[in-house]
């Protein structure tokens, strides 16, 4: 099993990122990965992210700034020959945009092609999912990531670190012996030369496999049950250590800064120091002698007890007195960083590799527990309210699209992302490189497109809003206080420790539902959800994008589909039938309509094509329309000419046609700032389409072009002067231009002719006035 699959393969392929990605040879390096995996017969079972936990926004926040706009701020602010050295670009390295896309597309045609593949999009945090599929299926996770080692389930065998995986091919370097050779001549070595390793190009470490077809893979495996053991804990207990030493989930905090570990430990200690000192005290808590000191009415009885005991021991190493609500805020956070651990158990016992394909809601959950669910069923739900008979036009239409949705996802064609916006509101664009000192391209390029996509997904299944404030109140029982149940019966089940934890332990039973109430909270004591005599609030969209040197909330107002329509000169939109259940040819003309392109050129092309040229189209519009707006010498500059629109388009071409007018290949790329600029418009504005398409069920009609993009060559096409539209088809041409023909810039690389040269100004005479003055000599001068 994989995640972080598509990190891990461009970080070790030393393919050049700064230029926008080069997708053709990292799908090629995929399928080698991949068919290596195969060679030695591992059945592959890929796992990749769901929507983003709401817990996690501020690690998510702190990494982007991080890994994203510190790089690019960087890049921008160091000199042209320094940023071009190869140290530099590894050492600020940021995943190109349209890897995600481009990793889906191949994997889906190796799975397509042998049987041993198999692709699983989880319904949130990737990581519980990879454990509990492992679970089932009895299988390894594979990864860097920590987690893996404290995540644990019945079937689960254990965590493989990615960078530990080491290759072997079947012939090895010879390393060469120092003595006399044929001629007689001996090499002499000092006594203390240490010998220099000979490369040994036959070993490979990490995820790229070495050349040749009968390597052989070693790996290195760490189970949670050893971990335990060695720790003197329960194995069940292994989450609420993981949260106690640090995870995603307690590192940072939006409301407090002080990360709760700097409370717990000193600055000195190690992370092997830190995890042995909680071990120890977990340990010492659940330890009989202990409970035998203590009387009755303090044993430990609840999970909550221990976590808020484990808190306070921990706490004690510091003299400040803390209030009780700071406490229940740390216990708190501790709690729900544990629950994001928590791997429900189900009675579906028959679950098998064989079976994990078959049509359902969920590889994993029955239909009823699968926390997707829920996100695609607001307008079915709404739908059932007002019509119990269930037999209205509006309601088939809505079950039909939550099932298509759900179908999408889980076939990799409705991107994670979107998931976010159906799960918390929330959207995250990708930030790539990008001038920092310019409005961020996710806005500028990318928010008008999205603004649409919001639309219709509301329109089609609800965003999390108005239509969830009418269950609020329900007191049916949270999904956090079945996990955390569920957590309890699996430490019930476990004696294999030393601690005797089934007699410490039972008591422990079914109190974890109290974590987010007190005890004496009654269900039935309840307020009935009414309807609000307020009018609703407007939906919001937040937006966490770059602004300036960090990444921030914009919130976004999702306007009402019908709104929309009007603006874009479309047929009146009745509301009967959601926008996705429209007719094929109804879909296609709002996606171009909404692009400012419906025009018979672009309809007549490929559908292969079609991606890439809105997507130019679009910045190319939205630029121009800027321009106009400010009379701005800073906008108008910023324009594309129809050179550079071509060159974008030229990179979509076979090798062999992109490169047969350019310079060798061995002539180093320029990283121009303009060209830099470029990329990051037309890739913000390839990815808002591809998502807007994918809204409109529209992925299989309009498929991806993101594999064939090369950057390095639409790089290399801007620096070489005189090359352009000659590169692309003239159908290509005339859909390009169609429309736009005021739009673009005049080109750049084009010389200006070199004005004739002046007869030299012959320099008069010094004279003398005389009579006549200055009249006089004019006069003498035109003799």
């Amino acid at each position: 099993m994989r995640i972080r699959f598509i990190y891990d393969v461009y970080r070790n392929s030393n393919l050049p990122w700064v230029y926008g990605g080069e997708y053709p040879e990292f799908c090629d390096l995929v399928t080698a990965v991949v068919n290596a995996w195969i060679k030695v017969g591992l059945r592959i079972f890929f796992v990749f992210d769901g929507p983003t936990p709401e817990l996690k926004f501020s690690t998510v926040v702190s990494r982007l700034g991080q890994s994203h706009v510190h790089p690019s701020l960087l890049f921008f602010r160091t000199s042209s020959a320094s940023r071009g050295t190869a140290r530099f670009l590894n050492e600020t390295r940021i995943i190109p945009p349209l890897a995600y896309t481009a990793c889906i597309n191949t994997l889906k045609i190796l799975q397509n092609s042998v049987d041993v593949v198999e692709l699983h999009f989880a319904d949130e945090e990737g990581d519980p999912y990879a454990v509990e599929l492992a679970g089932k299926i009895g299988g390894y996770v594979v990864g860097n990531d920590s987690d893996f080692v404290v995540l644990n389930t019945e079937g689960y065998l254990g965590y493989i670190p990615l960078d530990e995986m080491m290759w072997y091919a079947p012939t090895s370097l010879e390393v060469p012996s120092y003595g006399e050779d044929d001629s007689g001549f001996q090499e002499v070595r000092k006594p203390k030369s240490k010998r220099r390793p000979v490369a040994d190009t036959n070993i490979g470490r990490g995820i790229i496999p070495p050349d040749g077809d009968d390597s052989t893979l070693s790996l290195v495996v760490y189970k949670p049950d050893s971990l335990a053991a060695h720790l003197n804990i329960p194995v069940t207990l292994l989450p609420l250590l993981g949260a106690l030493v640090g995870n995603d989930f307690t590192m940072q905090s939006e409301s407090n800064h002080r990360k709760v570990q700097s409370l717990f430990f000193d600055r000195q200690l190690s992370l092997s120091q830190r995890i042995t000192r909680v071990a120890s005290t977990i340990q010492t808590i659940l330890s009989p002698s202990t409970q035998k000191r203590k009387s009755l009415k303090h044993q430990v009885g609840s999970v909550m007890d221990l976590i808020d005991r484990t808190v306070n021991s921990l706490l004690a190493r510091l003299n400040t007195t803390f209030g009780s609500g700071e406490i229940d805020s740390i216990v708190e956070t501790i709690v729900e960083a544990t629950l994001q651990y928590a791997i429900p158990k189900h009675e579906d016992a028959n679950m098998s590799a064989e079976n994990l394909q078959s049509p359902q809601v969920c590889a994993l959950h029955p239909h009823n527990t699968c926390p997707l669910l829920p996100l695609l069923s607001r307008r079915v739900e709404a739908e059932h309210s007002n019509d119990f008979e269930a037999k209205s036009e509006t309601l088939h239409h809505t079950m039909k699209i939550r099932a298509q949705y759900l179908a999408a996802f889980r076939g990799g064609q409705l991107a994670p992302k979107i998931l976010d916006v159906l799960s918390s509101g929330t959207f995250w664009p990708r930030i790539f490189l990008e001038n920092p000192d310019a409005e961020t391209v996710s806005r500028s390029i990318g928010r008008p497109i999205r603004e649409w996509t919001y639309s219709i997904l509301d329109n089609a299944v609800g965003l999390p809003g108005v239509l969830d404030e009418e269950s609020e109140n329900q007191p049916d029982k949270t999904e956090d206080e079945e996990g955390l149940d569920d957590l309890i019966d699996v430490v019930e089940s476990d004696s294999e420790t030393e601690l005797a934890e089934d007699d410490l332990l039972a008591p422990l039973k079914g109190e974890l539902h109290r974590l987010h109430g007190s005890d004496d909270d009654d269900p039935s004591t309840a307020i009935p959800s009414t309807h609000s005599p307020h009018p609703p609030r407007p939906l919001i969209v937040v937006e966490y994008l770059r602004r300036g040197t960090r990444v921030a909330q914009e919130a976004v107002e999702v306007r009402p589909v019908q709104m929309l329509f009007d603006s874009v000169s479309l047929p009146p939109y009745s509301g009967s039938i959601p926008v996705p259940s429209f007719s094929l040819a109804e879909r296609v003309t709002v996606l171009l309509r909404v692009l400012d392109s419906d025009v018979l050129p672009v309809r007549s092309l490929p559908k292969e094509q079609i991606i890439p040229v809105l997507a130019v189209r679009w910045v190319v519009r939205t630029l121009n329309s800027r321009a106009e707006e400010t009379k701005s010498k800073e906008r108008e500059k910023e324009r594309w000419t129809k050179r550079e629109a071509a060159c974008f388009l030229a990179t979509f071409n076979s090798p062999a046609q992109s490169s047969s007018a350019l310079a060798p290949q061995e002539t180093p790329v320029p990283i121009l700032d303009r060209s830099v600029q470029l990329t990051a418009q037309v890739l913000q504005s390839f990815e808002s389409i591809e998502h807007l398409s994918q809204a409109l069920l529209l992925t299989d009609t309009l498929p991806t072009r993101a594999h064939s993009f090369s950057g390095k060559t639409f790089h290399r096409l801007l620096a070489a002067p005189g090359i352009g539209p000659e590169l692309i088809s003239p159908d290509l041409v005339d859909a390009l231009n169609f429309g736009l023909e005021h739009a673009f810039n005049k080109d750049r690389s084009v010389e200006k002719p070199k004005k004739a040269k002046k007869a030299p100004t012959r320099i008069p005479q010094k004279v003398i006035l005389g009579d006549g003055g200055l009249f006089k000599v004019l006069a003498n001068e035109s003799e």
